[in-house]
């Protein structure tokens, strides 16, 4: 029993490792030549989970969000975040849930039934052309879906461009995530398209930034 206990230790170990290191590696790799891709829906249920809902809990109150905001959520998934997000947005307030695949975004609109919210909108798009208007949202928000994206530099200008001027961009990142960039690499994409770090929270394990469209 102790031998069989200590295999599955060993096993589980190694995935961890894999996971956190050369899974990365293969992730950044991956950016570099510019085939970075979503999460796929068969794998929504590592973000949206009750231990994972627990741990993330505190991201909606960096993002700040405000009554009566327009706020767009760039990357929802499977709504692991809409429905508080749009409860803190109240019924003046309104949410743009974007995701490009449509799968994801039909579980959203099935919370969103379900909570018995009207103030979301959804649609199917790519973060490089999104389907809102110059200036149209107070604020946007992304959880650990920057990195996702083939080209961030094109999103992060789409993203200042569908912002009202002074507008907050928040963007969340995980070290859990293959993904994960470090936060001084987040910065730097961020003010090279326009934006200002007003904000910080967290570390290099869990980071919130908030930025301000210039």
């Amino acid at each position: 029993m102790i031998k069989v206990l200590w295999i599955a230790l060993g096993i589980t170990g190694g995935l961890v490792l894999f996971w956190l290191l050369p899974l990365k590696l293969l992730s950044r790799l991956a950016a570099r030549l510019g085939k970075s891709a979503p999460c796929p829906y068969a794998l929504a249920w590592l973000v949206d989970n009750p231990f994972r809902r627990r741990y993330m809990r505190s991201i909606l109150d960096r993002v700040d969000i405000h009554p009566g905001e327009r706020v767009l959520e760039l990357g929802p998934g499977p709504g692991a975040f809409t429905v508080d997000a749009a409860r803190r947005a109240g019924p003046e307030g309104r949410v743009i849930a974007v995701d490009i695949q449509p799968q994801m975004i039909t579980q959203v609109e099935q919370r969103v039934r379900e909570a018995g919210l009207t103030n979301v909108e959804t649609g199917v798009a790519s973060a490089h052309d999104l389907p809102l208007e110059d200036g149209s949202v107070d604020r946007a928000f992304l959880v650990t879906v920057l990195p996702e994206i083939p080209d961030q530099a094109r999103a992060l200008a789409e993203l200042r461009r569908v912002l009202e001027p002074g507008g907050v961009l928040s963007i969340t990142e995980e070290f859990t995530d293959p993904d994960y960039p470090f936060p001084s690499e987040t910065i730097r994409r961020a003010e090279a398209a326009g934006f200002n770090l007003a904000q910080r929270f967290g570390n290099w394990w869990r980071y919130t930034l908030n930025f301000r469209r210039d």
